[in-house]
């Protein structure tokens, strides 16, 4: 199986000429007012039930070949997150910033619309879609056996392309290309990676379309992609928040080491990675949960629609 993984180290790209781009626009949802005290909370009030670790399911011993079973990790408790000191939103840098690198035909563009209104919800921050950059020519390897021919190498895009671009408002400064991507001369391939203190990350669309693999798309494989992405990018975005890998619960920053492990995973945040995103960035946890249920039951994500609503019932809401 090829080694993979969603997370670690920090990345970067440089570029050649942009490809024609959408109009960068914002998507603003409601959100918490920063620095409301003076020790950093958010003045949000949040029903601790919302945090109740019984309403979440425990974490399952690792398959062979999950990532756990290849990079044991200790985990990180809201206790450590909080002292860790971590990349925090504040009122002048209080944005999600999507950035396409390389091209994106018609069907990946209103890939990319989906993902902002997703993240949007999900963070309950603005978030806006940048202008495309090109693919670097700089640390561009040929596989002769390999699906994709040509790989990206991931700490070029961040520290070239991204990082010197890195806007002054953004939280988190988030590439992502339908290119094929790799860590290092030893990985087949990477899903992505982001960088825990610089607040740039770089992630790949390639792996998750049936036409990677040689298959047709259809309605199921586009849901499939759709929910694969958010899943990737709002996990590197977590990591951008310097959230480490989950290992107590089913979780949306649970590590990944292959489409099977990433497929099993949920798209949700434990009860401790939730809290610290809350304690992050103000997040209103019921409009949280609103606004991605409606968001998959639109489309067409029935399953992702349903634990929501549970969700949001266990919360006495309807």
């Amino acid at each position: 199986m090829p080694r993979a993984f969603l997370a670690c180290l920090s990345l970067w790209v440089a570029c050649q000429s942009p490809t024609p781009s959408p109009k960068a626009r914002p998507v603003l949802v409601p959100s918490a007012p920063v620095d409301a005290r003076p020790d950093g909370q958010f003045a949000l009030a949040v029903d601790p039930f919302a945090f109740d670790p019984d309403l979440f399911s425990r974490m399952a011993p690792p398959l062979p070949g999950d990532w756990l079973s290849v990079h044991p990790e200790p985990g990180q408790t809201f206790f450590q997150y909080v002292m860790a000191v971590p990349v925090r939103r504040i009122s002048a840098r209080g944005t999600v910033v999507i950035q396409p690198v390389g091209p994106f035909g018609a069907r990946e563009s209103a890939l990319l619309d989906r993902l902002v209104e997703m993240t949007a919800a999900f963070f309950q921050i603005p978030v806006r879609l940048a202008p495309p950059l090109a693919l670097p020519s700089k640390g561009m390897r040929t596989l002769d056996d390999a699906p994709f021919a040509v790989q990206y190498r991931t700490g070029v895009i961040e520290r070239e392309v991204l990082l010197p671009r890195l806007p002054a408002d953004a939280l988190c400064y988030l590439g992502v290309t339908m290119a094929d991507l790799y860590p290092g001369p030893s990985w087949n391939y990477v899903f992505g990676e982001a960088s825990y203190r610089d607040r740039v990350g770089i992630f790949s669309l390639a792996r998750y379309s049936a036409r990677f693999w040689g298959q047709a798309e259809t309605a199921k494989s586009e849901r499939r992609l759709l929910l694969r992405a958010f899943k990737v990018l709002a996990h590197e975005a977590g990591h951008m928040l310097s959230m480490l890998h989950c290992t107590a619960y089913k979780c949306l920053m649970n590590g990944s080491n292959s489409l099977a492990e990433l497929d099993r995973e949920p798209e949700w945040l434990c009860p401790v990675c939730l809290k610290k995103l809350q304690w992050n960035v103000g997040l209103d946890v019921r409009a949280h949960y609103q606004q991605q249920r409606a968001l998959f039951e639109r489309a067409g994500l029935k399953d992702s629609a349903a634990w929501a609503d549970r969700r949001l019932a266990q919360l006495g809401i309807r």
